[in-house]
């Protein structure tokens, strides 16, 4: 339980210094407490592999975040040298990508509209599609 109460503890701190403004970045902080919340499930189910729930979780969690799911995982797996976890990374940080998908967690955050595309897309409604990429570009535009 020690390694869940780090998680949480490292969720509240980084809450505080993003929402107080403070400078530096979450990214390898959420990875610090993904893979902590990994690590106290595999002390609930024996059979996980540890290295494969850490990495699943501070993918999960950091693509929640950052919606950069293929680049978290790849980041990851080469990092923690587990290049052979690159599906399982993989599949947790797209389900944590469409789980999320309209839940900004940082209020500077912009919708990705590629998302939205890619969840309601239709056959024969691409009028969607492009008005989803002129809102991205708008977006940007401003930016």
């Amino acid at each position: 339980w020690k390694a869940f109460l780090v998680g949480v503890c490292k969720i509240v701190a980084i809450s505080a210094t993003v929402a107080g403004g403070y400078r530096g970045g979450f990214i390898f902080p959420f990875f610090a407490a993904g893979a902590a919340f990994g690590r106290a499930l595999t002390s609930i189910i024996p059979g996980i592999p540890v290295q494969l729930a850490c990495l699943c979780f501070a993918a999960g969690i950091n693509v929640s975040i950052t919606r950069t799911s293929l680049a978290s995982s790849i980041i990851l797996c080469y990092l923690s040298g587990e290049q052979q976890a690159m599906p399982g990374v993989l599949a947790a940080s797209l389900v944590s990508l469409f789980a999320t998908s309209y839940m900004p967690f940082i209020k500077t955050q912009i919708v990705r509209s590629d998302l939205d595309s890619s969840l309601f897309y239709m056959k024969g409604q691409d009028k969607h599609i492009t008005d989803s990429y002129r809102n991205l570009d708008e977006a940007l535009n401003k930016a």
